[in-house]
């Protein structure tokens, strides 16, 4: 894998809203690995979003999830169409996920996962050089507001939310930004009502060296998205061009997300996002 994409090969709005539609609290998951401290902030989350162990997200579409261990941590995610698998390891302060081509089983990169006392993600890094490293910033609520490139700082993505009281505040935007210090994208998001997201995943668009399944990245919003719109600058001149997504969601009986219905708002072209299946039915909590 090459040096840290914070910009480049960005998803469009549509998979940028896979994020979207699935940004919210990324600490259910919390595991041996994780402080104290922080699975004393995850007990306070909604109990709503309790998830037991045995009722883990085994696939999205055709990518599969396996989970090991009395916590059922995360242990592999395969996608066989695209002939690799990933197998990830914990350690004290730390995870590292290897990725292998399924055909040959020849191990193609590794990313490893620096956590703070909190169980949040500090640092990732690309390759054993750690050439592609991305540093991770968080506020005060253990909501990430900036990733950016450890060699190229300029190369970011600035996160903004809502003032309302920890656990409550949802993700407005997030900016994107290149070496030169300019902004190429803006992604701003919407809500309708307080639908809760019971099963959150990590954004698509974060950072090269961060994982869509692993709970290390703060919380986003407790709330599925119903609309992104997307603002992309060109300069000399400047230029702004903006499309937008609305997502409708069908839900399994508990609760969570089944499948995404992602529409154009221009065209009014829309598809579907992966379904999503789950080894059980959640807590009664």
């Amino acid at each position: 894998m090459n040096t840290m994409k914070l910009l480049q090969n960005v998803p469009t709005v549509a998979k940028a809203i896979i994020i979207a539609g699935m940004l919210g609290a990324c600490q259910n998951e919390k595991d041996a690995i994780v402080s104290p401290g922080a699975e004393q902030a995850q007990n306070a989350d909604d109990k709503n979003a309790k998830i037991l162990a045995d009722s883990k997200l085994i696939s999205e579409g055709s990518r599969k999830l396996s989970y090991s261990g009395p916590r059922s941590l995360l242990a592999k995610e395969m996608l066989e169409s695209h002939n690799y698998y990933i197998d990830y390891i914990y350690s004290a302060q730390s995870i590292q996920s290897n990725k292998y081509e399924i055909s040959t089983n020849k191990k193609v990169t590794t990313i490893t996962y620096t956590l703070d006392a909190n169980g949040l993600c500090k640092e990732s890094s690309v390759g054993n050089n750690f050439s592609g490293t991305t540093l991770f910033k968080y506020n005060e609520n253990q909501q990430l507001v900036m990733a950016f490139n450890k060699f190229e700082p300029n190369e970011r993505q600035e996160f903004k939310y809502s003032a309302e009281p920890a656990g409550q505040a949802r993700l407005l935007s997030v900016s994107f930004y290149d070496k030169q210090n300019y902004k190429t994208k803006e992604l701003t998001y919407s809500y309708a009502g307080t639908i809760p997201d019971l099963y959150p995943l990590n954004p698509d668009f974060l950072a090269s060296g961060t994982g869509k399944y692993l709970p290390i990245f703060g919380k986003f919003s407790p709330y599925l998205i119903k609309m992104v719109t997307e603002t992309q600058h060109t300069y000399h001149p400047h230029k702004e061009i903006t499309s937008g997504e609305i997502y409708d969601y069908t839900f399994h009986p508990e609760g969570r997300v089944k499948t995404i219905k992602v529409t154009n708002l221009k065209t009014g072209n829309f598809h579907f996002l992966p379904e999503r299946k789950y080894a059980s039915a959640m807590s009664a909590n």
